[in-house]
C-alpha cells in the first residue's frame, strides 16, 4: 500500500469502513486492490463492489422469501464444474500469495452459482469452506447456519478433481470476414458440419451476411470460426 498521509488526502478511519460494510468486505477489498508485493493508492471508491459480492453470496443461501434454504441432494454437474474450477484457482492463489486474483475466482464463482440458483448444500458448504481464509466472520456464520457445531477453522480444506474441469464445450469467437461479430457455443463433440449448420441458422451472424454469398467457412478447433463472403 501507498503510505497515507494527510497531505496525500488518502487518510481513511478503518473504523467507520467497518461499520458502514463489515470487518470482512474491508479485510477482503485490501486483498482485491492488487498484487502484495505491489505499491497501490488506497482508494475506497471500489469496496461497493466487494460489499455487493458478499450480498449476492447470502443470497445464494435464501429463497426469495428471506427464509434460509438449502436442499440436500447430489449437486448437478455444471455446478461440480463451478466449485472444483474454482478450488484450483483458490489453490494456486495461496500457494502464490495472489489474493487479488483469488477474490476475482470467488466473484466469478457466486455469479455462476447464482445464475444457476444453486442453492445446493455440497456446494455452498465447500465454497464456505473456501472463502473462510479470506472472510473469516461472514464464513463462520454461513457455516453455523448450515448446521455444523464445530467452527469452519476445523474444516477440511476441499481440493479440486480434475475430471470436473475437463471442458465439454468451447465458445467460439464467430468473425465475417476478419471481424468478430458474436460468440457461439459448440459441444467438442460436434461435427464441423454440424457446427456450419447452426451458424447459418444464427439471427446476428444472418443480419451481418446480410444476403451475400458465404465462399468460406473456416473452423479452427477450439479457436476461432471465419466467414469469407464475396
Amino acid at each position: 500500500m501507498e503510505k497515507m498521509s494527510k497531505s496525500k488526502y488518502n487518510v481513511t478511519n478503518p473504523d467507520s469502513i467497518i461499520e458502514k460494510y463489515g470487518a470482512d468486505t474491508l479485510r477482503m477489498y485490501t486483498m482485491f486492490l492488487g498484487p502484495l508485493e505491489q505499491s497501490k493508492p488506497w482508494d475506497t471508491n471500489g469496496i461497493d463492489g466487494v460489499f455487493k459480492f458478499f450480498m449476492k453470496l447470502w443470497r445464494l443461501f435464501y429463497n426469495g422469501k428471506k427464509q434460509f434454504s438449502v436442499l440436500h441432494e447430489n449437486p448437478s454437474h455444471d455446478t461440480l464444474v463451478i466449485l472444483h474450477k474454482t478450488i484450483k484457482k483458490i489453490d494456486y492463489a495461496l500457494q502464490n500469495y495472489s489474493f487479488n486474483t483469488a477474490i476475482s475466482a470467488f466473484m466469478i464463482c457466486v455469479n455462476e452459482l447464482s445464475a444457476l440458483k444453486c442453492n445446493n448444500n455440497y456446494i455452498l458448504q465447500s465454497l464456505v469452506i473456501l472463502l473462510s481464509p479470506f472472510s473469516p466472520h461472514i464464513s463462520e456464520e454461513l457455516w453455523q447456519l448450515l448446521g455444523n457445531t464445530e467452527s469452519v477453522t476445523f474444516a477440511k480444506f476441499p481440493t479440486y478433481d480434475a475430471q470436473y474441469l475437463q471442458e465439454d464445450k468451447f465458445e467460439y469467437p464467430i468473425t465475417i470476414n476478419g471481424k468478430m461479430r458474436t460468440k457461439i457455443s459448440f459441444e467438442l463433440t460436434t461435427s464441423k458440419e454440424e457446427i456450419k449448420a447452426q451458424i447459418l441458422c444464427n439471427n446476428v451472424v444472418c443480419k451481418w451476411i446480410d444476403n451475400k454469398t458465404i465462399n468460406k467457412i473456416v473452423i479452427i478447433p477450439n479457436k476461432i470460426i471465419n466467414l469469407v463472403t464475396d
